[in-house]
Parts: structure tokens; sequence; C-alpha cells
């Protein structure tokens, strides 16, 4: 059950952060709109805009129009046409990174050179992350397999430098020689002290003032730690050995269509069923089968592992211990935690302690709701225990539902209500934008750009949305290019480092790089504009079966990356680093997770509505869910596994790991732990979100109170919006996230982000836990 609710609560593809980092570049293209044959069947508009969404993405036969009729490159690139031409773009910009941090490490032989060295080092980030963020993108979503190959090949190679940067010694003396100058820290506006003290925690923790000695250990260190984290991932994933189910066993299976096929299989073999772990058919069972032995046996099967599987996880838990020890921190929760909101584990358990006090009663009434259904079922004495495989029999999850009844729901009404809200909220709309050949690595792939009503073009969104062979499963949003400030470059500046026939193979780069820029009206310079990619795995349209007619699990799945892809759009800061998603990881969840609230509100589910005819009508979808708050407490035991395994107790010679998952539970778990299971060797995410679990939940506090407090009774006011998007959306990370949530809030108390706050916190949490009824 753990495991599963691992997998299930932060199931997005996690990939290596890197600091120095930058965004791709786009173009300003005017609005062009799609032409609709006389015979086409799209629903008459409130808008031509609302009627170009909806032909975009629900009339597959219309192709999206185009206003060139030359060929040009990926994201409309004249130097992204063919695998080869972005080996050249790669090296191209190797050599202009490499000429920029030799300017940045002469910058103390003059005066006017420190008080440039963090815009530099910003472009630096941005020049590399640039063509780095759009080869990881280029490897999960393109078709091709040269272009995969190049992609993989510039990947490695700029992250190969990248990595040499994080480690400078030089570039790390030149920013400590910025930061100790007063004059310069004075002069350095919040934003740009705030990129500076990025860059200098990062260099802290590549061990950069470490003797020889122990900065060798260090850099072994990293580089155990991601071989392990790559093993412990794969082995996350690696098949397990099936229960032997019995015939006799499957008696009485509730399930007629599966469950049917497989007493019939059971019936005409009179053999024993070998059932995977995590299988359709061991799903099934465990939602099923009366009998209590078949699902015992799934679940022992699902959550047992091997004695080389737990020895890679706490290796990898001491190795991150280890690498803590010598940048002088107490244990990896420590250092890592240290530029997020919690900024302390024991911050992090002030949030975690207020949040499981909360929840503890009504997860043990929900218990008690299962309890009493299992004496029912089973005849047993009074409140029998419920087991960790009983939760999906007596509490079987179902898929989510809309707060209300409305009809189907196709991808292009789901784009325009979106379109439709944004316009209300913030004065900024989707557009159809030109998209030229070979601008798009798949024909499925649709462009809209994204308009403030005041300011013009904010940035492009591509939306790669349905699936197919090859393709990654799941949702992500990437960020291919950030938003920053431009006209202050000085790039004429960087070519005094170069030689004479540097210039002609830098020139690539600067193509690169220079399109896409423009001025923003009432705003101060040039800004490159953002660029996101949206990849979901919907259902392919047809002309035979019709338009993509969205779950409602996947409607709130759109709404989730959209707000992920509105943050990168609205956010305008000078500097990339702390541009749009570019902040704390326990802050980035929040506009996505709020976005998914406005589904709740049938005044937003009006926006579906192309034309005013479709009545939504009061149903009953909501009713109380009795196994809310046991998931709610299951999530909280994850985000406290997580802090223990990366306290200092990971360092001590007889940690181990089942022990540790077996004593939270006899301390504070509700449901009993099970000898023999450790399911810990599933938990993939405490590789990718180490010491960070906690994030999901706490991001999920602060969205539901934010909710509750500025939107829930009027979703749709400008003013609301307006402060919304001034006080969160713009800033990115350039401010502190603690001064943005209380600004919000208008509860200034927040702004200390101590140990209070993060309680505070946790006590928003349980509020609207228990307090708003359930979809199950």
């Amino acid at each position: 059950m753990l495991a599963k609710a691992a997998r299930d609560a932060l199931s997005k593809h996690t990939r290596q952060v890197f600091r120095f980092r930058g965004c791709l570049k786009a173009k300003r293209e005017s609005p062009r709109f799609l032409s609709r044959p006389a015979t086409a069947t799209a629903v008459q508009p409130a808008s031509v805009d609302d009627a170009d969404i909806i032909a975009l993405f629900d009339q597959p036969q219309l192709a999206q129009s185009s206003a060139a009729l030359s060929f040009t490159g990926l994201f409309g690139s004249s130097v992204l046409t063919s695998p080869s031409a972005f080996n050249a773009l790669a090296d191209s910009t190797l050599r202009r990174a490499q000429i920029l941090t030799e300017r940045v490490l002469r910058a103390r032989e003059s005066r006017e050179e420190l008080f440039k060295v963090v815009k530099n080092l910003d472009r630096l980030s941005d020049l590399l992350c640039g063509v780095i963020d759009l080869a990881e993108l280029i490897r999960n979503a393109h078709p091709d397999l040269p272009w995969i190959r190049s992609a993989d090949e510039v990947y490695e190679k700029l992250c190969q430098f990248m990595n040499v940067l994080n480690t400078h010694v030089g570039l790390y003396e030149v920013l400590r020689a910025v930061l100790t100058d007063p004059e310069i820290v004075k002069s350095l506006s919040s934003e740009a002290y705030q990129t500076a003290l990025i860059f200098w925690r990062d260099f802290e923790k590549s061990g950069i003032d470490l003797p020889p000695e122990q900065r060798d250990r260090f850099v072994s260190l990293s580089t155990e730690i991601l071989v392990l984290g790559r093993q412990f991932l794969n082995e996350t994933a690696s098949a397990r050995p099936p229960a032997v189910i019995k015939p006799s066993e499957l008696e009485g299976l509730k399930d007629l269509g599966m469950g049917a096929r497989l007493r019939l299989q059971a019936q005409v073999t009179q053999r024993n069923l070998l059932v995977y772990p995590g299988s359709l058919q061991a799903q099934m069972i465990m939602r099923a089968a009366p009998a209590e032995e078949p699902r015992r046996k799934v679940y022992m099967a699902g959550n047992t592992s091997s004695p080389q599987q737990i020895e890679t996880l706490e290796k990898l838990l001491h190795a991150r211990g280890e690498i803590a020890r010598l940048v002088g921190k107490e244990s990896f929760a420590h250092m890592t935690l240290t530029d997020k909101m919690a900024k302390s584990p024991e911050n992090v358990s002030s949030f975690l302690d207020a949040l499981i006090d909360h929840t503890r009663p009504y997860a043990r009434s929900a218990l008690h709701t299962l309890s009493m259904r299992k004496e029912a079922h089973l005849h047993t004495p009074p409140m029998p225990v419920i087991q960790a495989w009983d939760r999906d029999y007596y509490c079987p999850p179902e898929p989510p539902a809309p707060p209300v009844s409305l009809p189907p729901l196709t991808l292009g009404t789901v784009f325009m209500g979106l379109s439709r809200l944004f316009q209300n909220l913030y004065g900024v709309s989707l557009r159809l934008a030109d998209l030229s050949p070979g601008e798009v690595w798949h024909s499925d792939v649709r462009k809209l750009e994204v308009v403030d009503e005041q300011t013009g073009v904010l940035g492009w969104i591509y939306a790669d949305l349905f699936a197919r062979r090859g393709k990654p499963s799941g949702a992500a949003h990437y960020t291919v290019r950030c938003s920053r400030r431009t006209d202050a470059d000085d790039v004429m500046g960087d070519l005094r480092y170069a030689h004479e026939h540097d210039k002609p193979v830098v020139q690539l780069s600067c193509d690169f790089e220079n399109t896409y820029r423009r001025k923003i009206p009432g705003e101060e310079g040039t800004f490159q504009l953002p660029m996101v990619v949206l990849l979901c795995e919907f259902a392919r349209p047809s002309i035979r079966r019709g338009p993509t007619v969205l779950e409602w699990h996947e409607v709130l799945t759109l709404f989730h990356e959209m707000g992920h892809a509105m943050h990168s759009m609205i956010g305008r800061t000078e500097y990339q680093n702390v541009s749009g998603t570019r902040c704390a990881t326990d802050f980035v969840e929040l506009p996505s997770i709020l976005m998914e609230h406005f589904l709740n509100s049938p005044t937003v589910l009006s926006l579906f509505d192309p034309d005013g005819t479709f009545a939504i009508r009061q149903t009953g979808n909501h009713h109380e869910d009795p196994c809310r708050s046991i998931d709610t407490h299951t999530q909280i035991l994850l985000a406290s596994l997580d802090q223990i395994y990366h306290s200092p107790a990971a360092l001590s010679p007889h940690f181990d790991s089942t022990a540790a998952l077996a004593k939270l539970y006899e301390t504070r778990g509700l449901i009993p732990y099970v000898p023999g299971t450790s399911w810990q060797t599933q938990f993939g995410h405490l590789f990718g979100y180490g010491a960070t679990y906690y994030s999901y939940l706490f991001d999920r506090a602060i969205a539901s109170r934010v909710w509750r407090k500025l939107f829930a009774h009027d979703p749709l006011n400008r003013e609301t919006g307006e402060k919304y998007k001034r006080e969160v959306l713009r800033c990115g990370g350039g401010k502190d996230p603690w001064t943005m949530v209380g600004t919000l809030l208008d509860a200034p108390e927040l702004q200390t982000g101590d140990a209070e706050a993060m309680a505070e916190v946790g006590r928003w949490k349980i509020e609207d836990d228990v307090s708003v009824p359930g979809r199950h």
C-alpha cells in the first residue's frame, strides 16, 4: 500500500537539476487562425479564438497553418535543421561558454568587470542550459533515432563542462570577491543578490573549499551516488517474483470481467495461478477478492525485496550522508534543505508533526469504518484489525470525478476553457501561432502563443499531447527556454577574450541565442521570451472516432501542467536562474496544484461551454471518502521515512532501513507493519526527491489555503488574479517564497519561515482534508 502511495504521489518524471540553467530560444510570430471548411462540424463559438483552439486540437484533418513556405529547424531556429547541426551548435556553445568563463575568471583585473560578475554567471548558465534543456527534451520526445543520438552526445558533452563549472575554484573565488565587497553588494538588486546566493550555495554544496584530498573524495562520492541512484531506480522497476494463488482462493471474485476470466482459467487448468505484482490481475485481486489470503499473498509479493536491493538503497543513503559530512553538514537533509522553504529537517518535522497530529483522529475514524465493513463481511469478532492488504478491498479506489455533471469534454474544449480562465484572471489568453515546416519534431505537436492583453506575446507553448510508440509515459512540463533580460548582456565584451579564429566558431551560438527577443511595452529593457513543452499521452483524435475526449483525471493532469506552463510564461525576471519555475523545490508545485482547485468550481467549469448551451447540474459526485484521511496519513509516513533515511542515522554502522521502517510504523503508523516486507526499495522518489518528499504535501497545503482564502468565493475575480500574478507568478524564484506567501495571504507572521510557520502550514492541510467532501 505504501509503495503504491509513493508511486502515485509524485508521478512526474524526475531529472537531475543543474544550477547553471537556461532556456531555449523562441521567436515572436503573429497569430494566424485555422480556416475551417464549410462542412466542418465544430460548434459555433463565442469568439474566433475559441473556435480556432477547439479546431486545432479536435479536428485532426486540419493542419496547423504556416506563415512561411521555407523550411526551418526545430523551434523555428535555422540552426536546428539536422542532428549534425545540433552537434555543431553544441560545439559553438561550448566554445562561447569557455570564453565567457575566462572573462569571469579575469574579472578582478577590472572594477567594472566585478560589477558584471553576477550577470555574466547567469548568462553562462543560460547559454549552456539553453542547449542542455533542449537536448533533454529531444532525448525524450523526438521519434527519430539520429536526433536522439545527437541529443545524447550534446547532453553528455555540455553537462561534463557544466560539472567542471560547478566545482571551479576560480569562479568561486571571484564570486566571493563580489559578495565580500560592500559597494558591489549594495549595487545589486534583490533579485541579483538572490541569484548570487544561489550560485554561492551551490558552490558550497559542491565542496568547493575542501582540501584537495577531501575534494577528490567528494568527486568520488558524487559519482558513486549517481551510479547507485541509477541502479536503485532500475531495481524499483524490476520484476518481482509472482504470488502463487490457488484456484479455490478466487471464489466469489466481485470483478465480472477479468475476475471471471481468471476463475475460468483456474477451473480449466486446475493449476495455481501466477500473479505478478503490479499487473492488472494483481490490482483486480486487491480490489475484488473476498478471501483475505490471496490479497495477502499479492501484497507480500509486491512488497518484498532481495538483499541486493536493500543493500543498494542503504549504500546510496550512506554515501549521501558521507558527502554531507564532507561539506560540514550534519546530514544529507541538513545539506539539501538549506535553500528550501523548510530550511532545516527540524522545520520539516514541525510541519509533519502538525499534519499527522491533525490527521490521525480522522484516519482512525476512517479505519473504524473499514473495520466495521470487514466485521460484517467476514463475521469476525468486533473491530478486526485492518491490514495493509485490506484497504483497496474495503475502500476500493475509484477514478476522480467532476463535482458537477458535465457533458464529454474534448481536448479542444478544455484548452478553450483554460484560455478563458487565464483571460478572466490575468488578462492573458491562448492563441494559435504560425507553425513553419520543420519547426516541430512530430506532426502531433501543436503550437500556442500566450498573449497578454496589454503587452502582447509573452511566450510559446508546444503541446505534444498524444500517445505514440516510444514516447515516455506520464505527463511532463519542459522549460526549454526561460525569460530573462538581455539588453545588458555586453556580448562584445566576451569577444575581448577570444582568439580571432574563435569568432566564426561562436557565431552559430550567437545566432541561436539572439532570436526571439523583444521589448516589453511598459517595461524597461529587452527580454528573451520563454518556451515550454507539455508532454502527455492522451488518446489520439481521428476522423473516424472524432476528437479526443478526456477522462476527468486527464483534465486534472492538463490543468496541473498548464499551471507550470503559466508560471514560466508570466514569470518576468532579469535573471534566468530565478525565472518562472526556477524556484525552491518545496514551492514550485504551488501554481500547478492551485490550478487543480479551480476544477472544483462550477463557475470555472462553465467556461468549458463553447456557446452557453449545456446545463451544469449539481449532482451526487461529492460524498464523504472514508479513505482520504488514510491516504493522507500514508503520505505523511512516506515523508517522515524520507527524513529518517536522510538523517545522521544513515551513517550509523548498524543502520537498517527495514528496521527503521518497522519502527516508524510501531510509533506513528495506524495500519500494522507486515513482518518480512521491505517496500522501501520501491520508493523511487528517495533518489529524485531525497529529503524533500514532504514538498508535495507542503505545496498542497499552501495551495488549499490560497484557494480557500482568495479564490473559492469568486474564482474569476480579476483583482485577485492580478494580485496572485504580481505577488507569485511574476517573481519566480527572485523573492523569498515565504515573503510571497505571506504577502499573498495577508499573513506577515509567516514571513519568518520558522518552525512555527511550518507547523501552521501543517494545520492548513488537515483543515482542507477533513472539511471538504472528497470524491471517491
